[in-house]
């Protein structure tokens, strides 16, 4: 087995150490025309555009964003709604 040139979480980049802590619990695909609701940490656009996104928070004010693609949004969300078109985020439970 071949092992990669981490021998230990000091090793890791603080972003690469973010991520292995990142979809720990899991993950839902969230798709247009669903208001899903439960407990998220992150909020990521896979899609080759930006994707409009209504989301409740916890703790904080509510918001409606656009992500672009590639990006992530953080934060203490209870429901998520995607409003773009055939499009779809993934969202980290937490």
């Amino acid at each position: 087995m071949a092992r990669g040139k981490h021998k230990g979480i000091q090793h890791y980049t603080v972003q690469e150490s973010n991520n292995l802590l990142l979809g720990q619990l899991g993950f839902d695909k969230v798709s247009e025309g669903t208001a899903e609701t439960g407990n998220w940490v992150a909020i990521y656009n896979p899609d080759g555009s930006a994707v409009e996104v209504a989301v409740t928070c916890a703790v904080g004010d509510d918001i409606t964003v656009n992500i672009v693609s590639g990006t992530y949004l953080y934060g203490p969300f209870t429901s998520i709604e995607v409003n773009t078109s055939s499009k779809h985020v993934i969202a980290y439970r937490g």
